[in-house]
């Protein structure tokens, strides 16, 4: 969808997006692809668009007309994303494998990420291996949390397109309390463990918004560089 500030821009928008259609339609002939031209802030005029009955999810790139580096940056996509009424998926700016397997879901052990779970293995319709990912305080105890995510793990059963199951911890060593620990620590489990696409639910704030902000000692400058699906607004 491609939204106009300006009425001069209307006749080259449209040719524009008519032309990028074509070409995508023609390299993915299963796809069934529609376009529209709409004028308005995009940030507003996809909230409304959103809304309609027949959208799954938004499909957004991960870094903005500055280019930013940070994870998931860009004013567009970080704004959509925090309001969005369906889900978003953010995509790295570079070529990405189609085949979604292995799937990472950070979790905190709360019930809300089983709705963003759930929402994603609608929007796919397929089987998949998931991965719980849980960014633990230094000081924790290893039996205590084994013991708390073998019980959560129960929530999982019920969900018969999740072949597998396994998890990934690690614990957030806070050397400089300036730092974003969590994001850096869930940053290299991905890295080091083969994960296809991430999944990231809205109502953990103090995760989701380190993805979009600043840090005031350094900016992030993590690197994920995979695909990440968030869960609608809740």
């Amino acid at each position: 969808m491609a939204v106009l500030n300006e009425d001069s821009n209307l006749l080259k928008a449209d040719i524009t997006i008519k032309d990028w259609t074509q070409r995508l339609q023609a390299e993915f002939p299963t796809v069934n692809i529609t376009y529209h031209n709409e004028r308005g802030l995009l940030v507003e005029a996809l909230a409304q668009e959103a809304k309609k009955d027949n959208y799954a999810a938004i499909v957004m790139g991960t870094t903005g007309a500055t280019g930013a580096k940070n994870i998931f940056w860009g004013s567009n996509t970080a704004i959509i994303t925090a309001k969005s009424p369906i889900p978003v998926i953010a995509v790295p700016n570079k070529p990405v494998h189609t085949a979604i397997n292995r799937v990472g879901l950070l979790t905190n052990l709360k019930q809300e990420e089983l709705i963003t779970l759930q929402e994603f293995l609608h929007c796919i319709k397929g089987d998949i291996d998931l991965t719980l990912i849980h960014a633990h305080k230094e000081q924790e105890s290893v039996n205590s949390l084994e013991e708390k995510l073998a019980l959560w793990l129960t929530n999982i059963e019920p969900f018969n397109a999740v072949r597998n199951v396994n998890i990934l911890t690690a614990p957030i060593v806070r050397e400089d309390k300036n730092l974003d620990d969590i994001p850096e620590v869930i940053s290299k489990i991905i890295a080091d463990n083969a994960i296809d696409l991430i999944l990231i639910t809205k109502s953990r704030k103090t995760f989701f918004e380190r993805l979009f902000t600043t840090s005031v000692s350094k900016a992030m400058t993590l690197d994920l560089q995979k695909p990440a699906f968030f869960g609608k607004t809740i």
